[in-house]
């Protein structure tokens, strides 16, 4: 392997980004097929080593200094302090738009290990999220997704139709990137806010849930929708996202009760089979079946 990337791989790789509905994984190492490849990550002292140095490098926001960017979001910060200090290594990802609005879109109401196995589901022969094109035109019952199928069903055609433009999207700043995105059937601002966070790479989003509406309410003494984004922008700028990530973390390990940390509730990890992020039916069936 080649390149190698300061950051813990499991915290990243199992934080409620992208990768943790998309890759395979026990901990130590993850893999994904795409485009005819496997992609291999691996941690090796801490750092992260990949198979592919470039596709890991956009990945894993090679050229974010993380030990620069925590030391900025700490100072003056004790609760960002003590979360980069117990996450460390914990670095944003950057992920393909179609794929992370498909997974988040998937995320509503459920929990990681439903939501992996939805999205998982939704993977061509390539290994990748299937194309609008495909989805919009294929059933999704075997999947369960309940009332979140007919919102990919209705965003895949806006896509395929080209009634939407992604590409538009990476144009525009991020107050109106927010805007465009929920037009969106089943979009809201929190989805929006990970897709441009996530798919767009815009570190300046802050999405705010349940666990992001507790920490500000417990440790910053804000909790109103408005006011949490006024105050996120105000306070840590074009570096929200980061800090949210680290907030969002935190939150999960001091404010939930027993059963949350042990299952991740509804957004993190839920009973993954031996503490392994597996795909369904085996490490590799996931990337062949459900074709559509």
């Amino acid at each position: 392997m080649k390149a190698a990337i300061f950051g813990n791989l499991k915290l990243t790789m199992e934080s409620g980004q992208p990768p943790h509905f998309l890759w395979a994984g026990d901990g130590k190492s993850y893999q994904r097929s795409a485009k005819g490849t496997t992609i291999t990550l691996a941690q090796k002292n801490g750092q992260i080593t990949a198979s592919h140095p470039e596709e890991a490098g956009v990945l894993l926001r090679q050229k974010d200094d993380l030990k620069e960017i925590t030391a900025r979001l700490s100072a003056g910060d004790p609760v960002i302090r003590r979360a980069a200090a117990k996450f460390s290594g914990l670095r944003l990802t950057k992920n393909d738009a179609w794929e992370t609005t498909v997974a988040y879109l998937c995320s509503q109401n459920s929990n990681i290990k439903r939501i992996r196995a939805n999205v998982q589901g939704m993977l061509g022969a390539d290994g990748r999220v299937k194309p609008a094109e495909e989805l919009a035109a294929a059933s999704l019952k075997r999947l369960n997704l309940g009332y979140r199928e007919p919102y990919i069903k209705q965003t895949a055609a806006m896509v395929a139709d080209g009634e939407f433009d992604f590409e538009g999207v990476s144009k525009l700043s991020c107050q109106d990137g927010r805007a465009e995105l929920q037009l969106l059937p089943g979009v809201g601002p929190k989805v929006a806010d990970c897709i441009l966070l996530y798919g767009f790479g815009r570190p300046e989003a802050f999405p705010n849930d349940v666990w992001i509406g507790r920490a500000m309410e417990k440790w910053y003494g804000t909790s109103r929708p408005k006011a949490v984004e006024e105050f996120a922008q105000k306070r840590w700028g074009p570096l929200a996202g980061y800090a949210q990530q680290y907030l969002f973390m935190l939150a999960r390990d001091e404010l939930a009760g027993a059963r949350h940390k042990r299952i991740w509730g509804r957004i993190g990890p839920d009973e993954l089979a031996g503490g392994k992020l597996t795909p369904p039916n085996g490490p590799n069936a996931a990337f062949h079946q459900h074709k559509g």
